[in-house]
């Protein structure tokens, strides 16, 4: 009897970290399904592109990608394309009537069904054995993501992602033990939570924000070592929130608070709800109360109506706060969006000018703040290696989007733990040796 050969899937995850877990959800529908995953979009049999519908360039990022799939169909390599993602779900009557490269398009409710699209593309018979698998992870084996909540119900102006993904909708807190559990048995070290809004999981679930119940939960979790949190609103710290991060053994000092800007009249027209006042005493307290915390923050220039003196504010409070990690963004009007069509456009010369000013000003920043670690010692988590040598983080650092210790020499491996002294600096990675013994 003639042995079957696996049929072939390939997946382009794009966006956020988010987008990966779901990603990661339909790769594990589809494996548990007796489909198989390649890494070679060339050798699949069908190529899904999850999309970012976020800003222009992501559109663009995702469009293309798309294109290169269909390509590879043209080419014989493939036999269809999927499209799925944000892009799909918010553009999803445009692109249904016209985007002709794809052979399905799912919208992000419509993933759960990535096993009888592909099925379809392939003309085989629907038979799915399984409807609810472990998702297949996408990351190192000793970190993961735990996506506590998706979607979100504040109103910024900017902001397109209410419109793709919907109002606040929290996990329960038993549901995210289970999980982090099952990735803590697989090796995982340490948990890095993700929404749209950390500070107000739970919200919609039981009346008030549970994110410290769950956190609390989460500590007890045994294997877990590291617990980050993305994506913190800063208008709805607590004072509880504040004292479980100076207290605890396993949680990061580390906030990524994305503040868009700082100036006032640029935050009532971003309907962000707060104040310059309000963020600078915010991060005066998480500093005082925890000591050698790293921040990380995104800004976005050129928002419609703001002014030379809002933008040097904004140029002010990045060089009296010094955030260990900052992103720039250009603003990019989006449809659908209270912003988009406002009126005083900046133009695009002045975004481009604002934003070169502000990523050199966090180059020189960030250049100086790694100068002050030389010689310091930091527990790090090592994450990769290459010719060169292994690369690791310290808690003030999440994967992929911060910078790396690189240490040169030393007996260690992927996952572990290890007490390094930095002795050297670069403006985003480190360079360090091995003082203590990897655990």
């Amino acid at each position: 009897m003639k042995k079957e050969i696996p049929q072939k899937v390939h997946l382009v995850s794009l966006g956020c970290p988010k987008n990966t877990v779901d990603s990661e959800r339909m790769l594990g529908l589809l494996e548990g399904n007796s489909y198989q995953i390649t890494e070679q979009p060339e050798q699949a049999d069908v190529v899904i592109v999850n999309t970012c519908g976020f800003i222009g360039p992501a559109k663009e990022e995702s469009v293309d990608a798309v294109m290169e799939a269909h390509r590879l169909k043209e080419q014989g390599k493939c036999k269809g394309v999927i499209v799925t993602g944000c892009l799909a779900t918010r553009y999803e009557e445009e692109l249904r009537s016209e985007m002709v490269e794809a052979d399905a398009l799912l919208t992000i409710e419509q993933e759960v069904e990535i096993v009888d699209s592909v099925d379809r593309i392939l003309n085989n018979t629907p038979n799915r054995k399984l409807h609810n698998t472990v998702r297949k992870s996408m990351t190192p084996t000793h970190w993961g993501y735990l996506r506590i909540s998706d979607g979100c119900d504040h109103k910024c102006a900017f902001c397109s992602i209410p419109a793709i993904r919907g109002p606040h909708k929290s996990e329960t807190v038993e549901d995210l033990l289970v999980e982090a559990e099952r990735l803590a048995n697989n090796g995982v070290r340490e948990l890095i939570l993700i929404s749209q809004d950390s500070v107000r999981y739970g919200a919609d679930l039981y009346g008030r924000p549970a994110l410290v119940k769950l956190l609390t939960e989460l500590e007890k979790v045994k294997g877990i070592e590291w617990i980050r949190l993305m994506y913190t609103y800063p208008a709805f710290w607590t004072g509880e929130m504040i004292d479980l991060f100076a207290s605890s053994t396993k949680i990061c000092t580390y906030i990524d608070m994305p503040l868009q800007h700082i100036s006032d009249s640029v935050l009532r027209r971003m309907k962000r709800a707060t104040t310059r006042q309000k963020t600078i005493d915010l991060l005066d307290l998480l500093r005082d109360r925890i000591p050698g915390v790293g921040l990380r923050s995104t800004f976005i220039v050129g928002f419609p109506g703001e002014t030379d003196e809002d933008f040097e504010q904004l140029l002010e409070f990045v060089e009296e706060t010094r955030f260990d990690h900052l992103s720039g963004f250009i603003y990019s009007p989006e449809e659908g969006t209270s912003a988009y069509g406002l009126e005083a456009e900046v133009a695009e010369e002045i975004k481009q000018y604002r934003y070169s000013r502000l990523t050199q000003l966090q180059e020189r920043i960030a250049t100086e703040i790694n100068d002050d670690l030389v010689g310091s010692r930091h527990i790090v988590l090592v994450d990769d290696r290459d010719d060169m040598g292994f690369y690791g983080r310290m808690q003030r650092d999440a994967p992929e989007i911060d910078g790396q210790i690189l240490i040169e020499k030393g007996t260690i491996r992927q996952g572990q733990f290890v007490e390094v002294e930095i002795t050297g600096a670069d403006p985003y990675q480190l360079h360090a040796d091995i003082v203590g013994v990897p655990y």
